[in-house]
């Protein structure tokens, strides 16, 4: 069988991917997390404005793994929020750690990575990626894990 890059087995010890979803676990289709061509662990999904866009990285909590980076690139020199999230308790909340912030150079010129602690996320937590931008462009997002 033929794997795709971001379809774990059972136990990694190297890093890989992180297939990026909606909430209902959906990818490559309309509206969705779309595999970008030249890059086959990023997803990209485009802003018609400033706003927040999804990337979740477990949609409905049934993984468990540990992430070890998220990397970040826009299409156009705008103003990117990035946090990686946890559903904890009724609510979305921000682990602080993989917080970042990136001017419109920063975002349209680099490859920014916020890099974590390696942190396991427990079964059954759901967790994403939010990605507010400051206008119109086009957003890859990476996470590379290890499950």
């Amino acid at each position: 069988m033929v794997r795709a890059p971001y379809d774990f087995p059972e136990s990694s010890d190297g890093p890989t991917g992180v297939r990026l979803t909606t909430s209902t676990g959906t990818y490559n289709t309309t509206g969705a997390p779309t595999a970008v061509s030249d890059a086959v662990n990023f997803f990209k999904m485009t802003a018609t404005g400033a706003e927040t866009m999804y990337f979740y990285t477990d949609w409905d909590g049934t993984k468990h793994f540990r992430l070890i980076n998220i990397n970040v690139k826009a299409s156009a020199s705008v103003t990117l929020t990035v946090s990686w999230q946890w559903y904890v308790n009724g609510t979305w909340g921000e682990k602080s750690a993989y917080a970042m912030s990136l001017t419109g150079t920063q975002a349209l010129t680099g490859v920014t990575t916020a890099y974590p602690f390696l942190e396991d996320v427990p079964p059954g937590t759901k967790s994403r990626i939010a990605v507010t931008t400051g206008g119109a462009c086009d957003v890859s997002v990476n996470a590379m894990g290890r499950y």
